[in-house]
């Protein structure tokens, strides 16, 4: 079922005096079904449809082409579902949309369109209304997450829904320059963006590791460039168009001045030293950087960024702008000489003359400029788009100088932390009293360093639902259990349209890990996650020839069943004055890791996988031996040992630390049972 079931606990009413008290009758289960994200507003009407015997879908009002391909792609969905088709005659199915999304009907405009919609689903039939095709669209995507499995077929609850979103930026950042993802793979996430409501692609397209985009203008940016991978123009339209029959703008990113090695190694002459010029098969900030004071260079700019505005219709344009190195303009006896004669004391300065030059380029081929929040270091032409990435300081600032804001910070899903955490993340800062309207929206991030096109799917989904639902929905929708639970069903759906997120741990196991450890990795990593991203870059040093082949690979990056089930035995066992509530299951979970733990460290051989697994095996044995002393003291057999003590307070200590490339993700739950035990025996 894809409705979430909520059982009311029955109590005691007493009636008035005298009166034996009487059962109360359960409350109704609260109508609370798995669609994320969250509307704005849910009025169940009691009863449904049934879709799989049929219906027929009609439009009104403003048509165009691609409402009649999302009407295709809802029954695409259905079809997959059901495991059949569907007949096109029976239930009516009707779409009234009253406009085009701007002016001049073209979805592309300064301005975001209004997203809101209305779906009715009634016995009689069911009706989604929409002011512009953006919001029939999302309309289709709530219907679609309403459709349910019933005795062998389809069928849909009554209700009404009035539905818009909190903000109108909402994205996801896609970084390819660092490490190339084929067309399949950037298709994939439209796909599960379009699902979440996501509506801007930011498309990180060059790096000091690669410039993976066709250009007919200057040939040597992607021939040696992009050596690696790269989209060839018709791709770029190809995937810009089937962004844009998902209601998703697709917004370039060329990084300058800094991030630009790429640019140099085929066009030298625009870098501030003379090179030559390699791609870089490291990761973090290096020295190159365009030459603020050459003429050429703009020349150079004004007409790529008149060939790019070809391929990208959307009025945005992020320049990038962040970890600018100056060395080289220090280092440039000319530049030193161009900053002194212009009055530039500090090369924030030089940055911020090279950003009035680019957006007078931009502005001249009809594009608005965004930044990372770097670009405020100096002054800033009007009209610029700040996207914050290094904190709410950052937020405050832009508006203070009256630029619109992005958040970024606190959404990086290449750092690898729970889905909850990002959830907790409001666009909005606290306490924030000055006009919402700047705040525009926010965009979940994921960097390349770490991924691959068999990777990426994972690392994005589904913790980027997360961001959707807070970008979404309203402001108080914050319950992580609830969202945890609608995910999860949500994420299903995601897999049914193609996302490899759910299959991917299983299907890597199964094509690198040798078969008799494949049971015991796969229970292990039920456990475990990957180390975050300063830990990885740190411990392993990845470069972009590494391969992605690991063990920290194949894990997911949220462990949240387990994580979050071992959290709510241990609450519930230590709320009980008798110590019994869930003490059987967490003694059971703790000898089934002890176990767990032996056969691992029993497999032979020098395989990979296995010994990438070991650290983490031997720390869940620690945590096993702890757990289960643990519970012995809380149940009130004998206190801990001084030696007991120490064990515990060490492997308190060692399941927050990296094991290997993996991480422990049970440390909540255990931290809290060890911290009762070494309490009650007076060892705190």
């Amino acid at each position: 079922m894809i409705f979430r079931t909520i059982v009311a606990i029955g109590a005691l009413s007493v009636w008035g005096a005298g009166l034996a008290a009487q059962p109360q009758v359960p409350a109704p289960a609260p109508f609370r079904p798995n669609l994320l994200p969250m509307p704005a507003s849910i009025e169940p009407r009691g009863g449904g449809v049934r879709i799989s015997d049929g219906f027929s879908l009609t439009f009104a009002g403003y048509r165009e082409p691609r409402l009649d391909r999302a009407a295709d792609r809802f029954r695409s969905h259905l079809t997959v579902r059901l495991g059949r088709g569907i007949p096109t005659t029976g239930l009516q199915v009707r779409v009234t949309v009253a406009g085009p999304a701007g002016g001049d009907g073209s979805h592309y405009s300064a301005g975001s369109p209004d997203e809101s919609y209305r779906l009715t689903v009634r016995p009689s039939g069911i009706d989604l209304v929409a002011p512009t095709p953006a919001g029939a669209i999302y309309g289709f995507e709530t219907l679609f997450q309403l459709v349910e499995i019933d005795g062998g077929g389809l069928s849909v609850p009554s209700v009404e829904i009035n539905d818009r979103p909190r903000y109108p930026w909402r994205g996801l950042l896609l970084d390819v320059g660092r490490h190339f993802e084929p067309v399949a793979a950037v298709k994939r996430q439209l796909e599960g963006m379009a699902a979440a409501k996501l509506n801007v692609l930011h498309w990180h397209l060059s790096e000091d590791q690669g410039f993976p985009i066709e250009s007919r203008r200057f040939p040597k940016l992607h021939t040696k460039g992009g050596t690696r991978g790269y989209y060839t123009q018709a791709e770029v339209r190809e995937i810009v168009a089937y962004a844009g029959d998902r209601a998703i703008r697709v917004i370039p990113e060329f990084d300058m001045p800094g991030h630009s090695t790429a640019w140099f190694v085929g066009y030298p002459e625009l870098a501030s030293a003379p090179g030559p010029y390699h791609l870089e098969t490291r990761f973090g900030v290096f020295r190159p950087a365009f030459d603020p004071t050459r003429e050429s260079v703009y020349r150079f700019l004004d007409a790529f960024v008149g060939e790019m505005a070809t391929l990208f219709p959307d009025p945005y344009w992020h320049i990038g702008g962040d970890e600018v190195e100056p060395h080289d303009w220090r280092a440039n006896r000319r530049i030193r000489a161009f900053m002194a004669g212009h009055g530039m004391k500090r090369p924030a300065a030089l940055q911020a003359w090279f950003n009035h030059r680019l957006a007078g380029i931009l502005a001249k081929h009809g594009r608005r400029m965004i930044g990372w929040d770097e670009i405020m270091d100096g002054d800033l032409p009007a009209g610029t788009v700040v996207q914050s990435w290094r904190g709410e300081t950052t937020v405050s600032q832009a508006v203070v100088r009256g630029f619109p804001v992005i958040q970024s910070w606190g959404l990086y899903l290449d750092h690898i932390k729970p889905a909850e955490e990002h959830y907790a993340v409001d666009p909005t800062p606290s306490g924030f009293l000055g006009d919402p309207g700047v705040i525009w929206g926010g965009e979940a991030c994921m960097w390349g360093e770490q991924i691959s096109g068999r990777t990426v799917d994972s690392r994005i989904w589904p913790r980027a639902l997360a961001v959707a639902e807070r970008l979404w929905s309203r402001a108080e929708v914050t319950d992580v259990d609830d969202y945890y639970q609608r995910a999860a069903a949500v994420s299903h759906a995601l897999a049914e349209r193609g996302l490899g997120h759910e299959s991917h741990t299983r299907l890597m196991l199964g094509a690198l890990a040798p078969p008799e450890a494949r049971g015991a990795l796969a229970a292990l990593l039920d456990l475990a996650v990957p180390v975050t991203f300063p830990e990885r870059a740190e411990l392993q040093r990845p470069l972009t020839g590494t391969p992605h082949d690991r063990l920290v690979d194949v894990a997911s990056p949220d462990a949240w069943r387990t994580r979050r089930s071992l959290s709510r035995l241990v609450d519930r066992f230590l709320a009980d004055p008798a110590r019994q509530a869930g003490r059987d299951s967490l003694t059971m979970m703790s000898e089934g890791w002890r176990d767990l733990a032996a056969r691992i460290g029993a497999l032979t051989g020098g395989d990979a996988m296995v010994a990438d697994a070991r650290p983490a095996a031997e720390a869940l044995g620690a945590a096993a031996a702890a757990g289960l002393a643990s519970l012995e003291t809380l149940a009130g057999r004998h206190p801990l040992s001084p030696a007991e003590a120490a064990q515990v307070r060490a492997t308190a200590d060692r399941i927050g630390r990296p094991q290997g490339l993996l991480r422990l993700d049970v440390r909540p739950g255990l931290t809290t049972l060890f911290a009762a035990a070494l309490a009650l025996s007076g060892m705190p």
